[in-house]
């Protein structure tokens, strides 16, 4: 008898500490976004968006272009390309797919300021996205000169196509340099592709590690909408960011006289 009740004890015992556990919350819980990815929530008139804003230095202790580089830009230009570091911008952006689905996250680095730095406009939900083409917009107004790796053919198009839907007008472009069509003709030989990535490893030299690829970028941005999670999110700015000074160092390269032999990295 008395072992039985010892059972019976043991079993209520277990029973009073089930919904216990079914309420405890995992151990890893949300990050805030201040603490994983710095920044801070920026507003423009009823849109809110986070907006985090990188020096080069912190972000590739390797970059070596700087301010007074692109400064020379204007007398730098060749094959007709040239260059007011006051009116150009280097824009990469982040999406949750192909056609059809959200922009995300919108980097931007304006040419005429020193130090230079990336600017990021992120959704934190998918709503957000006006806010953050609500932004981009007041930017573009005074940059008709945009500088993009496949540009032309992705990142133009896709933010015009998402700010149509929300009725806000993008200025028009006078002049767009896109990289890929720019270094295929500067480099038709020597690289196994004119991928940004090949580009970093042959031209700059500097290959990348630990980088998120971009066929997951939609997945993670997925994850962290449904979790909260900010530092899923977090290696995504930094694959943009990366991304960013990647195409403002060729830049400078590209618009030189001559265009360096790549070679592969040291």
């Amino acid at each position: 008898m008395d072992g039985l009740r010892q059972r019976l004890d043991e079993l209520i015992g277990l029973r009073s500490r089930e919904p216990l556990l079914t309420r405890a919350r995992p151990v890893c819980g949300p990050s805030p976004l201040e603490d994983a990815l710095g920044g801070g929530e920026v507003v423009s008139g009823a849109r809110r968006c986070w907006q985090v804003n990188t020096p080069f230095a912190r972000i590739c202790a390797e970059a070596c272009v700087r301010a007074e580089h692109l400064g020379a830009l204007r007398a730098w230009g060749r094959r007709g390309v040239v260059i007011d570091p006051a009116r150009a911008m280097v824009l990469d952006i982040e999406t949750a797919g192909f056609a059809g689905v959200p922009v995300f996250l919108i980097g931007v680095v304006l040419l005429d300021e020193a130090p230079l730095r990336v600017q990021q406009f992120l959704a934190r939900d998918y709503p957000e996205e006006e806010a953050i083409l609500h932004a981009f917009a007041g930017l573009a107004g005074r940059r008709d000169t945009w500088i993009t790796f496949n540009g032309r053919s992705f990142d133009e198009p896709f933010l015009r196509d998402r700010a149509a839907r929300y009725r806000l007008p993008l200025p028009k472009v006078q002049h767009h340099i896109d990289l890929l069509h720019v270094a295929r003709r500067a480099w038709p030989r020597g690289l196994p592709n004119h991928r940004l990535g090949t580009l970093e490893q042959y031209v700059l030299r500097r290959p990348r590690v630990g980088d998120v690829p971009s066929s997951d970028v939609p997945d993670l941005f997925r994850h962290f909408i449904e979790t909260g999670n900010a530092r899923v999110i977090a290696p995504v700015l930094d694959h943009n960011r990366r991304d960013l000074v990647a195409c403002t160092e060729l830049l400078v390269i590209l618009l030189g006289q001559p265009a360096p032999s790549p070679a592969p990295p040291t």
